[in-house]
């Protein structure tokens, strides 16, 4: 049980992290991706496992873009 909610919380963080930190759009997913994938040997997880990360990911990213205009009209 602990690992879907670790399935469901990390990939969003990761991104808002990057993003605050990188101020890209696409490559705080890029990093994320590769962390999922190789760091935390995601292809070898169960289905429904990749599905919840996937899902998260994909939040995170929506998210992450939210911020990245905020620190764009900053910039401006």
């Amino acid at each position: 049980m602990m690992e879907y909610v670790f399935a469901a919380l990390f990939p969003v963080f990761l991104l808002l992290l990057f993003n605050r930190v990188l101020f890209s759009k696409f490559l705080p997913l890029g990093i994320t991706i590769l962390i999922l994938i190789f760091g935390l040997d995601g292809l070898h997880q169960p289905l429904p496992l990749q599905i919840i990360a996937g899902i998260s990911t994909i939040i995170g990213f929506f998210l992450g873009l939210k911020i990245y205009k905020k620190q764009k009209r900053k910039v401006k």
